[in-house]
């Protein structure tokens, strides 16, 4: 039985201009231990659809218009919001992407560390604040028992990252979600995370969801990929086979727009056009009017997931009938 299983999860976003069709349809299975990438351009999707597991989304105008996201046996999207405390925070966390908003400025690190311990498993201040330390420590952090006492702008960006990484596995959860843990740091600083987290995730035996653009992070990291567009998923498989023969038009445009020290190139390949509105209800494949293989079916029959191997499904009609 998976970990975590999300059945055609719909959440759109109720505004003047529109409905936005944030997450139209997602779909996928998390076994424990195991690690999923999900990798997108910005904009199509990725941290709205894990916001919605943990009840992260402002409602209004958010609404999850269908689906189930069931969680070692609980439906999230159908448990009270006890309940859902209960295991947001303690059985599932979250690493947020930008630390320093994340953060509270106005508040100690050691509190914001002891806060879901004290929360969570009801232990005494003191063993709460040594256990904080002890997280500080994992993470790489020396000196804890002095850090405790400072706040978040005295630290550099890639240290606050790793005190939001001392935050999030803090309680010993079973699934960990990663939203962009990298950004904004530089590469050097972004691959200690990344082994960091990794790291951790082994020792303590977690699954993991990591969220994220940068194609070079979900090839060290993951075991299976699923890719995102425009709020669906368009093709999804273990990472080393989709890295090595990608099954839809969109994942090869984003394998080819990578830059590489291995080939000579005048200019960075692009992907051509925008993204689709998603105010406006899309028939067929969305990524059908970038595509250079898209024909006429494409834009009836396109965009519906489908198995087209063993462990891998697509999106892309004319992959499905064998036609690419």
């Amino acid at each position: 039985m998976p970990l975590l299983e999300i059945e055609d999860l719909r959440t759109w976003f109720h505004t003047r201009d529109g409905v936005v069709r944030a997450v139209d349809g997602v779909s996928y299975t998390l076994d424990k231990g195991e690690t999923l990438g999900i990798v997108g351009e910005s904009g199509c999707g990725k941290s709205v659809l894990h916001y919605t597991l943990l009840g992260l989304i402002p409602s209004p105008p958010g609404r999850v218009e269908s689906g189930r996201a069931v969680f070692d046996g609980t439906d999230l999207l159908a448990c009270n919001a006890t309940a859902l405390r209960g295991i947001r925070g303690k059985r599932i966390s979250m690493i947020f992407q930008d630390p320093m908003t994340a953060l509270n400025p106005y508040m100690k690190i050691g509190k914001q560390l002891m806060e879901p311990l004290r929360l969570h498993d009801g232990v005494s201040k003191a063993e709460a604040r040594r256990r904080a330390a002890e997280a500080l420590e994992a993470v790489g952090i020396h000196d804890a028992g002095k850090r405790l006492d400072m706040f978040p702008h005295e630290f550099s960006g890639g240290m606050r990252q790793r005190v939001m990484i001392a935050m999030a596995l803090i309680t010993n959860p079973e699934l960990l979600i990663a939203d962009e843990p990298t950004t904004a740091l530089d590469v050097t600083v972004q691959a200690q995370i990344i082994d960091l987290i990794k790291g951790l995730q082994r020792d303590r035996g977690m699954a993991m969801v990591l969220i994220t653009h940068d194609l070079g992070v979900i090839a060290g990291a993951c075991d299976r990929v699923a890719v995102m567009y425009a709020g669906r998923i368009v093709e999804s498989g273990p990472a080393a086979a989709l890295f090595h023969a990608p099954r839809h038009p969109y994942t090869e445009a984003l394998l080819a727009s990578r830059p590489s020290l291995d080939t000579e190139a005048d200019r960075l390949e692009s992907i051509p056009g925008l993204p689709p509105d998603l105010t406006k209800p899309i028939a067929g494949c969305a990524f059908a009017p970038r595509c250079a293989h898209a024909a006429a079916i494409c834009g009836t029959e396109g965009g519906v997931l489908a198995e087209v191997a063993a462990e891998r499904a697509t999106a892309c009609v004319r992959v499905q009938r064998g036609e690419r």
